[in-house]
């Protein structure tokens, strides 16, 4: 007898909901996959994710495996069509996808029939259409509420600024912070660099609101935060609407009040501190047409940080550019030396020309690439975290079964979200293995060869080989490590020469 194959995808919008919302939604579908004679593989789990939005890490997985020819199940299980989508032209943009791939999607809770059917279709558009109507009556009540409360100059959710606490919804001073800003805005006022700044930011022994040092971001926002002169607003920028990115314009609806805070700095550092913020933008040089060839690739082998690429100009005009630790430069946490771009780039320009793209000795490099990637075989790997994956669902679905026949306590609800927090581990862990296709020898150095003839002819494709070849280099205060060639995993390849 015919057994459909079927996912499970479930969510909850907000952090105070209970995660047994979860279980719940999981034991609701699991039920009606039993007495329907469905064989439930899979579970898709987005938590903390709105449903106005179909951004979401699981239902996109959901999405990309119900589209793969090698796809495990036929059918998609939801709890109500709220877990779906809250938004009616995602749902039915979803459902039409479903529909083209296929794929059946069911409800444990309704009746979903065929969207080309007039009545089936009008009644998924009434319930996903009261779905999104609470949505927008929730969320005017509570862009009310905070409005009225952004009126009252009222702590309105976030972190609150360095410099400030929140005592019931109002800012006050935190002095130990407040002398940390004043610093910051009396040092850039007089000329100091950031790197001035943070170094006596952090003598201070005061570090942000998240618990990190203050580093060259944070700087810049501070500097120019309006609250410290009183200024209190709420809701400039129109920055979401309905979950999405709405551009970031200027909103009529923006709340601007003065003097309804207390201020930390004076009208007359502010006044300084604008004219030097604003001098420096109009006098940056033109930072987007210079190329760093390895931005991306350099890792710092003390603290892990990305080296990002960096020019000075020094009081003759000349241009000095270099790779600096990221956590160096910004939060001054790591002390792993700079290095000149001059030394790194042609040092690894000459690797991939004359050790991996040299024409003479591309037969050896493939053989050499083939040799690597005889000992670096995803298939073993996925295989068995695929094994315990299926143990998981094993023991996920015993566990449903106990919930479901009364047998409903805290230790067993506790077992169920460890193991659907490790089952989500692994399947993340899954889809960085990377399986390796079968290439033969002459088609490795067929790619090879056209990439050599490609240096040779157009040096301006040296960026993209770079990132092609080089898997990162490491740079440690007495070494240079390079990692090369990757990117060829793309026609099947890969290791580490």
């Amino acid at each position: 007898m015919f057994k459909m194959k079927a996912a499970a995808y479930a969510r909850y919008s907000t952090v105070k909901q209970q995660g047994i919302s979860i279980i719940a939604q999981l034991k609701g579908i699991a039920g009606y996959c039993e007495i329907n004679n469905i064989e439930l593989i899979d579970t898709f789990i987005d938590e903390a994710q709105t449903g106005t939005n179909m951004d979401r890490k699981d239902f996109n997985r959901l999405i990309n495996e119900a589209r793969s020819k090698d796809r495990r199940f036929d059918a998609v299980v939801i709890y109500d069509i709220t877990r779906g989508s809250r938004d009616v032209a995602d749902w039915f943009s979803f459902r039409k996808e479903m529909r083209l791939l296929d794929m059946t999607v069911l409800s444990a809770t309704e009746k979903l029939g065929d969207i080309l059917n007039p009545n089936d279709f009008l009644t998924e558009l009434l319930t996903v259409g009261i779905g999104q109507h609470s949505v927008l009556q929730t969320r005017q009540k509570s862009i009310a509420g905070t409005s009225a409360r952004a009126e009252q100059g009222k702590f309105c959710g976030g972190y609150a600024p360095l410099g400030y606490d929140i005592k019931d919804g109002n800012y006050i001073i935190n002095e130990k912070e407040a002398e940390a800003v004043r610093l910051i805005f009396s040092l850039y006022a007089a000329g100091k660099s950031y790197s001035n700044i943070i170094d006596q930011v952090a003598d201070l022994g005061v570090v942000g609101k998240r618990g990190r040092p203050v580093g060259t971001n944070s700087l810049h926002e501070i500097l120019k935060n309006e609250r410290y002169i009183g200024r209190y607003f709420w809701n400039k920028r129109s920055v979401k609407f309905m979950g999405k990115w709405a551009g970031g314009k200027d909103n009529p609806n923006a709340v601007v009040k003065d003097n309804c805070i207390p201020r930390i700095i004076d009208d007359e550092t502010w006044r300084k501190v604008r004219l030097r913020m604003e001098a420096n933008k109009h006098n940056t040089v033109n930072k987007g047409k210079r190329e760093y060839l390895l931005s991306g690739l350099i890792r710092c082998d003390k603290c892990g940080g990305t080296y990002v690429g960096v020019t000075t100009i020094n009081k003759k005009g000349h241009e000095y550019k270099f790779y600096s630790c990221a956590n160096k430069k910004r939060l001054h946490t790591c002390d792993c030396k700079n290095i000149a771009a001059n030394d790194i780039e042609p040092l690894v320009t000459i690797l991939l020309k004359d050790e991996l793209l040299n024409g003479t000795i591309i037969e050896e490099t493939a053989d050499a690439i083939l040799a690597a990637r005889a000992g670096h075989d995803g298939k073993e790997s996925a295989n068995s975290l695929k094994k315990e994956i299926s143990a998981l669902n094993s023991k996920i679905q015993n566990l449903m079964k106990s919930l479901e026949s009364g047998f409903d306590s805290e230790t067993v609800r506790n077992r169920l979200l460890e193991y659907e927090a490790r089952k989500k581990v692994l399947s993340n862990q899954l889809k960085e293995v990377i399986p390796l296709s079968p290439i033969s020898r002459e088609d490795l150095i067929d790619e090879l060869s056209i990439d050599s003839d490609r240096l040779r002819k157009a040096p301006s494709c040296m960026k993209e080989l770079l990132n092609k070849y080089i898997v990162n280099i490491k740079i440690a205060n007495d070494s240079i490590e390079v990692n090369a060639v990757r990117d060829l995993i793309t026609i099947g390849c890969g290791g580490r020469i």
